[in-house]
């Protein structure tokens, strides 16, 4: 799985809801998905966004496509700081409403897609959904859980972060790259990393973050993150250059990542490689730096155990700086949950 860039948009009213159902719809229509799909997409984010200005008064909408275990797919997340739900099961039930609608919104978003909703109360809430084709499923069989966002900076349509997961046997390797500024040509460098990162055949973080330097001889350069997941050995070998940060946190303990100064492609100086114990039930996160890093996960309750593209989008929400691309990565063993 990769990712380049999210469609965000902001909705305020009817009009940016009506906004977000085209985009989605195109997002739709570019996997191949026919026109019944498509529709099924148009109601969830219509639902989902309406909720945003109902609700909340106002929040954000991300949009975007990945392949789930093979088959393609439409993710959307809503994002707000209104009220939250106090009872998420009676808030998914056909009838119940509290803006005095018909109630049929969020009961809908359940039936057609799989969704995962974190809420708290005067807090706000995050509802995220994934759509396949009709007829097809996700097995959820895998021992990973992997998903994040990358969100370009207000204003650009091409955001310089991008993240890949690739598991090599009982290995899962998962990259960051934030190319050096922001727009297109950012974007660029974060492309060519993501596109070493996949067709390497090296495990070793510190010996992928060489080749990526290679491939972005001739670029901007990017910060630049690689981290290796070893189930068997219980441990997470971790190799970073520039201001993309990772931690870990686990029951009872949270650790940050260390990284070395530089710009891939570029400066790059000695690059080295740590190894820390990875407790079982620990959650790995790496960011750009478009997102702050005072901040600990002690303060969302219950957020460590859900979809790792939901936590990310939660970070996301509440810790980015709002004037840098900004992305977020969560990986977590499955049977964590």
């Amino acid at each position: 799985m990769e990712a380049l860039s999210t469609v965000s948009i902001l909705v305020n009213g009817p009009d940016e809801a009506g906004a977000a159902r085209r985009a989605a719809a195109d997002v739709a229509r570019s996997l191949g998905f026919g026109e019944g799909d498509i529709g099924r997409v148009a109601i969830v984010v219509t639902e989902c966004a309406n909720n945003l200005w109902k609700h909340a008064s106002g929040g954000e909408m991300l949009l975007s496509s990945h392949e789930l275990e093979g088959q393609p797919c439409v993710e959307v997340i809503a994002l707000d700081r209104g009220p939250g739900m106090y009872d998420v099961a009676r808030c998914f039930q056909d009838g119940y409403s509290t803006a005095g609608s018909a109630g049929s919104g969020l009961g809908a978003v359940g039936r057609l897609s799989m969704c995962e909703v974190f809420t708290r109360p005067g807090k706000g809430t995050a509802i995220l959904a994934r759509l396949l084709r009709q007829g097809h499923h996700s097995r959820g069989n895998g021992p990973f859980l992997a998903g994040g966002v990358a969100v370009p900076i207000p204003g650009e349509t091409a955001c310089g972060d991008g993240y890949a997961f690739r598991q090599v046997g009982p290995l899962m390797l998962v990259m960051l790259a934030d190319g050096l500024g922001h727009g297109a040509t950012a974007a660029e460098c974060a492309g060519r990393a993501i596109e070493a990162f996949q067709h390497s055949k090296e495990e070793a973080p510190a010996s992928l973050i060489r080749e990526i330097h290679t491939a972005l001889r001739g670029t901007r350069g990017a910060a630049v993150s690689v981290a290796a997941l070893d189930p068997a050995a219980r441990q997470l070998r971790f190799s970073g250059v520039g201001n993309v940060l990772g931690m870990m946190s686990g029951p009872g303990r949270s650790r940050n990542f260390v990284a070395m100064p530089g710009i891939v492609g570029h400066n790059m100086a000695a690059v080295r490689e740590f190894t820390y114990d990875w407790p079982a039930g620990s959650l790995v996160l790496i960011y750009s730096d478009g997102v702050g890093s005072h901040w600990s996960l002690d303060d969302y309750e219950g957020l460590t155990s859900l979809d790792p593209a939901l936590i990310s989008a939660v970070i996301y929400r509440d810790r980015k700086r709002g004037r840098d691309d900004a992305s977020v990565l969560a990986i977590r063993e499955r049977h964590q949950a």
